[in-house]
C-alpha cells in the first residue's frame, strides 16, 4: 500500500478531466490551446481564472488543476487554469485581469513576491474579487475588489493529535515515546511544508520528548527511505518518526519495514493520499495520518467564488481542516507485512 505515494493523482487525472469536460455543454476545447485545455465549458457563464504557483512536481500540478476543474464542474462554472509562463504569476494575474473574469484565484508562493502583490492590487483596483490560496496577497486595504484568503487551519491541533497517537502506539508496543523523535520533510514540497514540520517539532517538545532531530528527503523514493533509515540508526533513542508530507511518510514506512527487527519505531504524519493512508492507519501501520492536500484549498477557493456569484458574502478568511485518520486504540508496533491479522504464522 505504502508504495502508492504521490501517484494518487497520476492514474485518475485523465479520467477526471475527461469526465468533467465531456459532461459540459458547448464545443470541446481546441487541442492546441493551453487556455482551452484548462477550461470547463459551460454556456452563459464567465470564466473564473486560476493562477497556481509553478511546480516541478507534475503530479501535484495536475492534481491542483484537476481539483479546480472538478469543483468548477460541480458549481456549473467555467474555469481557466494558467500554465507556467514567462513573467511568472504576476504576469499571469495581469493577463487574467484584462479578461475581466468574475474572480481570480491566486496561489500564494512560499516566499513573498512584491510584483505578484502589485498585480493583485491592480486586479482589485479594477473591482475584481481575488481569492488568495494559502496566505494574503497585497495590501488588505486595497480595493474596491475584495480579497478572500483560503488557508489551512493552523497545524497545531493536527500536529498535537498526530504526536499523541504516535506516542500511544509506541507505549502500546513497549517503546518509550519520550526517548527521542525524528521529524522528516521534503523541502519545497508545498508552501506549507515548513509550517507543518515546525508544528510537529513543537508538538513533540510539548509532549516531553527528550531529543527531537530532523532529516530532509528528496524526490527519489528509494534514496529517501535509505536516508530515513540511516537517520534513525544514527539516533539511538528515536522511537517516533513524524513526517511533514506524503513522500516523507512513505519513506518512513519503507525505512520501518527495513529496520523492523533491529530498530522498531512508530510513524505518523501528513499525507495527500487519503485512500492509502486510511488503509495504513486502519491496520496500524501508521499510528495516524493527517490529510493535507493542496488541491483541497483550490476546490474551496472555487466554491467561495461560486457562492459569491450566487450572492453570498464569504468571510475574509476561510480555513480548511486537516482531518486525522487514526489507528485503533489498542494499536502498537506495525506488524510485518507477511504476518496475518490474527498474529504470527505458525511454522509448517
Amino acid at each position: 500500500m505504502a508504495r502508492l505515494g504521490r501517484g494518487r493523482v497520476g492514474l485518475g487525472i485523465g479520467v477526471v478531466l475527461a469526465t468533467v469536460i465531456s459532461g459540459c455543454s458547448g464545443p470541446p476545447p481546441s487541442a492546441t490551446s493551453k487556455a482551452a485545455r484548462g477550461n470547463v465549458v459551460r454556456s452563459g457563464t464567465k470564466v473564473l481564472e486560476v493562477v497556481p504557483i509553478p511546480r516541478s512536481d507534475r503530479a501535484l500540478a495536475e492534481a491542483v488543476k484537476a481539483g479546480s476543474l472538478v469543483q468548477a464542474g460541480l458549481e456549473t462554472m467555467k474555469v481557466q487554469v494558467a500554465e507556467p509562463a514567462e513573467g511568472g504569476q504576476a504576469q499571469a494575474v495581469r493577463e487574467a485581469a484584462r479578461r475581466q473574469p468574475p474572480a481570480i484565484v491566486v496561489e500564494a508562493p512560499a516566499a513573498p513576491d512584491a510584483e505578484l502583490d502589485k498585480a493583485v492590487a491592480e486586479a482589485r483596483a479594477k473591482g475584481l474579487l481575488v481569492v488568495a490560496v494559502g496566505r494574503p496577497l497585497g495590501e488588505p486595504t486595497a480595493g474596491p475588489g475584495r480579497l478572500v484568503v483560503i488557508a489551512p487551519r493552523p497545524f497545531k491541533a493536527s500536529a498535537d493529535r498526530l504526536v499523541e497517537l504516535a506516542a500511544r502506539n509506541a507505549t502500546n508496543g513497549g517503546l518509550d515515546p519520550k526517548s527521542g523523535a525524528l521529524v522528516i520533510a521534503r523541502p519545497g514540497a508545498d508552501p506549507f511544508i515548513d509550517d507543518r514540520a515546525a508544528a510537529l517539532k513543537e508538538a513533540l517538545r510539548g509532549a516531553g520528548v527528550e531529543q527531537v532531530d530532523e532529516a530532509a528527503v528528496g524526490d527519489d523514493a528509494k534514496a529517501a527511505a535509505e536516508a530515513v533509515a540511516e537517520a534513525v540508526k544514527a539516533h539511538a533513542g528515536v522511537t517516533l518518526v513524524l513526517a511533514a508530507d506524503g513522500a516523507s511518510l512513505l519513506a518512513a514506512d519503507q525505512a520501518m519495514m527495513s529496520l523492523r527487527a533491529d530498530r522498531p519505531f512508530v510513524i505518523a504524519g501528513y499525507t495527500d493520499n487519503e485512500t492509502s493512508a486510511r488503509t495504513q492507519s486502519s491496520i496500524g501501520e501508521y499510528a495516524a495520518a493527517g490529510v493535507y492536500a493542496t488541491d483541497r484549498l483550490f476546490r474551496k477557493g472555487v466554491n467561495v467564488v461560486a457562492r459569491s456569484l450566487r450572492g453570498d458574502a464569504p468571510a475574509d478568511r476561510v480555513e480548511v481542516d486537516t482531518p486525522i485518520l487514526e489507528s485503533g486504540a489498542s494499536a502498537g508496533l506495525a506488524r510485518p507485512r507477511d504476518e496475518p491479522l490474527g498474529g504470527k504464522r505458525e511454522p509448517e
